[in-house]
């Protein structure tokens, strides 16, 4: 029985929050063909325990829980992009667990479905279960109503394929009549190269009549068979538990603590975050957590459609990294010969940081680095200090964790900006000297940009370093060099140069001025590749000879373009050749001046708003605009430099209502929701604020474009706010800025320090349906 003091708890949590921003998040956005690490319901913001419904595994891009599948096949507990694990499914009846996670699917209807934030509920149809989910940041937790049965069991197939991830092989053992304790190990992936164990700790709330484990019938054979024991362990190990005889309406709950330390701290984990059996004090607690994340960000007036779609953008941004690390900071380091346990430092009894699994940085600069630099500067930090920990321990400051391993996601060094964008805001808490020491290795070769796209071997060239220092680009010929994935030259140049930029600016924050020299004169290497006959960003070879021929838009493969031109990365030349946001003057005045640029630029989004700004996922290279990919994601920005703030304000009210503003779950966004970074962009369009630098520049500035909503409230560290307020006569029409005030005072520049936001203050900003033309062309 709950206590008094539990349920008084529990009453005041649910009256709080009734009204709060999770009960606007919709999770069902964009489900319709989600990548597996994206869905969310039953977890926390970075938990390490993603709880929810699967229905389709086998893919990275079409697996996890799909809106339109009929079948529930499991309830699995970890849903990263390159680890999966421990799938638990209940059943009535005769139990078929051996013949594979499809023979014991169930049909549900989204009728009987509830999901949000720290809770999802749904009816086994097929068995007339009702599973209920919720889930602390280290654990899953379920209760299952079932009917009246004279057998029922519990389901955990710890060697079935989960998403994008197979298993190589599972163990566990019965702990007690209510315990079960075990791993199941990853099989490496074509992005993780190795083998990674998952570690699990389950507790039933009721003492189970029997419990089952299977095996491979031999070595040699797919069929499985009882293991007459009390514990497995086999390519092929399961585990089902068994009741007899329930009663109508009578509940089971399973709680499962996850490690990818060891089973103990699996166990510790639990003990710590979920010390009883009160499910709804628990599901309570992960909503209150949401509501805390999602209400540093608060809004007022919009559409309910344009809130629900801030907010479910906003909670996406804290999925798509997980934390991995336990309660007692211990995480694994699987970069050597074999996995080392680490330790994060703690402070007062927990982590000092979050150790994470995380994918590549590549394009956060235009969006999460400039999102966690203004209100969430801890998760930054935690992601920072994440591939800081690569560097002490292997050598090379990071660019992903996948498994405790780094991947080598994409190309060049993607930290970097993530770095100077907290430093240069005054957010770093990280060590800022073992950071630049890293990033100063990663800049030559022996750093991480000898590595192309998941390039891994002890002879890496696909990255191209040593050309990009030798020539000043990245010749087209590493296509044919090294072993990885996405050596674009082309691409590679300019996204070089702008990290070199990044570093020369950490360096002079740290007094380094003759590196911050070298590094500026690097960052110039964008000009090498610049065509002044085209106009365009041109690839050269080794010899100096630009590519021939030569189109700024690939169109192999159909109307809709090639997955890349020559010479690019996910993109054309088109999209590319505006990636120069360490110069953007520079760039307008090659592009034949402001007029020029402006006219070029507006024919690029005018040709692009009949497919809503997006290329179809996989065929970048025919887009002029592209808001399904990193690489696009400045470009409605630029008009504010070349003095037309006007078209910055119009086009990024295009893009975010036609591109962003879907909340069905087949809109939403256009493709790829990588890691949260087009949820960090389309919440950034949503309250005007932007900066096409990545604020890696020294004393960096926040653009000002129109908000969407009446007021909103910024709750920053140090218990600041800054608040924007907008006025329009026109509601229907207010995209354009008339005036702005910024604490009491008439600003007329498109942009403002960042410090002005970080210190609080207020913004008022008066909206009208007509572009005033002399506003914000004040630099």
């Amino acid at each position: 029985m709950r206590s008094f003091f539990s349920l008084l708890l529990l009453l005041t949590l649910n009256q709080a929050f009734a009204q709060q921003p999770a009960n606007l998040v919709n999770p069902f956005v964009a489900t319709e063909k989600p990548r597996y690490d994206f869905f969310g319901s039953a977890t926390l913001p970075s938990g390490m325990v993603a709880l929810s419904p699967d229905t389709r595994h086998g893919d990275l891009w079409d697996a996890g829980y799909r809106y339109n599948d009929g079948y529930v096949l499991n309830f699995s507990h970890v849903h990263n992009a390159q680890t999966a694990g421990i799938p638990v499914m209940p059943v009535v009846g005769t139990c078929k667990a051996l013949q594979g996670l499809a023979s014991s699917k169930s049909k549900f209807t989204h009728q009987s479905e509830i999901a949000h934030l720290g809770y999802h509920k749904v009816v086994l149809d097929d068995y007339g279960i009702t599973a209920e989910l919720t889930a602390s940041l280290r654990a899953g937790f379920h209760r299952y109503t079932f009917p009246e049965a004279k057998e029922a069991h519990i389901i955990m197939d710890l060697t079935a394929p989960l998403g994008p991830v197979s298993m190589d092989r599972a163990y566990a053992k019965k702990v007690s009549n209510t315990e079960v304790a075990g791993y199941s190990v990853n099989s490496p992936t074509f992005r993780r190269k190795k083998p990674f164990k998952v570690y699990f700790f389950a507790r039933f709330s009721k003492p189970f009549n029997k419990l089952n484990f299977w095996k491979a019938e031999s070595e040699t054979s797919a069929q499985k068979v009882l293991a007459e024991s009390d514990m497995v362990d086999d390519k092929k190990a399961g585990l089902y538990v068994s009741y007899y005889d329930l009663k109508a309406h009578e509940q089971i709950m399973v709680q499962v603590g996850i490690s990818y330390v060891s089973t103990e701290n699996a166990k510790l984990n639990l003990d710590t975050e979920i010390p009883d059996w009160n499910f709804d004090l628990i599901a309570a607690k992960a909503t209150k957590a949401w509501n805390e994340y999602l209400g540093r960000i608060e809004i007022k007036g919009g559409t309910k459609k344009q809130q629900t779609k801030f907010y479910t953008d906003l909670a996406h941004t804290a999925m798509g990294r997980r934390i991995a690390e336990d309660v007692n900071g211990a995480y694994i380091d699987n970069n050597g010969d074999k996995p080392v346990v680490r330790q994060v430092s703690m402070n007062k009894g927990v982590p000092a940081y979050h150790f994470l699994d995380a994918d590549g940085l590549w394009g956060s600069h235009w969006n999460l680095n400039i999102l966690w630099s203004m209100v969430y500067p801890e998760f930054g930090n935690n992601l920072a200090s994440t591939f800081i920990d690569y560097y002490k321990n292997m050598g090379l400051l990071g660019r992903t964790s996948w498994g405790g391993e780094e991947c080598y996601v994409m190309v060049g060094d993607q930290t970097v900006p993530l770095l100077a964008a907290l430093m240069q805001t005054g957010r770093a808490t990280f060590d800022k000297e073992l950071a630049y020491k890293g990033a100063y290795k990663n800049a030559f070769p022996g750093g991480i940009k000898d590595r192309a796209g998941y390039e891994s071997g002890p002879n890496p060239a696909g990255g191209g370093i040593d050309w990009y220092l030798k020539y000043g680009y990245v010749p087209i010929e590493i296509q044919g060099r090294g072993q990885g994935f996405h050596r674009g030259g082309a691409a590679m140049t300019l996204e070089y140069a702008y990290q070199d930029w990044c570093v020369a600016n950490m360096a002079l924050t740290l007094g380094k001025k003759k590196d911050s020299q070298l590094f500026l004169k690097r960052a110039g290497n964008w000009k090498n590749l610049f065509d002044a006959s085209t106009g365009y960003i041109r690839p050269k070879d080794t010899l100096g000879k630009w590519l021939s021929p030569f189109v700024p838009l690939d169109l192999r493969g159909g109307s809709a373009g090639g997955f890349a031109m020559p010479g690019f990365i996910e993109s054309s030349s088109a999209v590319y050749s505006y990636y120069v946001p360490q110069d953007v003057n520079g760039l307008i005045k090659k592009m034949g001046g402001n007029d020029s640029f402006i006219k070029r630029l507006d024919t690029s989004f005018q040709k692009s708003v009949s497919v809503e700004f997006a290329a179809d996922h996989g065929h970048h290279g025919g887009a002029l605009v592209d808001y399904d990919n990193q690489p696009s994601c400045e470009i409605a920005h630029l008009f504010s430099y070349a003095g037309a703030p006007w078209k910055t304000q119009y086009w990024v009210r295009q893009v975010k209502e036609v591109t962003f503003g879907g909340i069905t779950p087949s809109s939403g966004y256009k493709g790829d929701e990588d890691q949260g970074q087009m949820s960090a962009l389309s919440t950034l369009m949503s309250v005007g604020l932007f900066n096409v630098q990545g604020l890696a520049n020294v004393n960096p500035s926040l653009e000002i474009t129109s908000p969407i909503f009446d007021k909103i409230t910024f709750h920053l560290p140090g218990k600041k706010t800054f608040v924007i307020e907008t006025r329009s006569p026109v509601k229907k029409d207010n995209t354009y800025i008339q005036s702005v005030l910024i604490n009491g005072k008439t600003w007329t520049s498109f942009k403002f320090p960042f410090s002005v936001f970080a210190n609080g203050g207020t913004m008022k900003i008066d909206l009208g349906p007509s572009p005033n033309k002399t506003w914000g062309i004040t630099k």
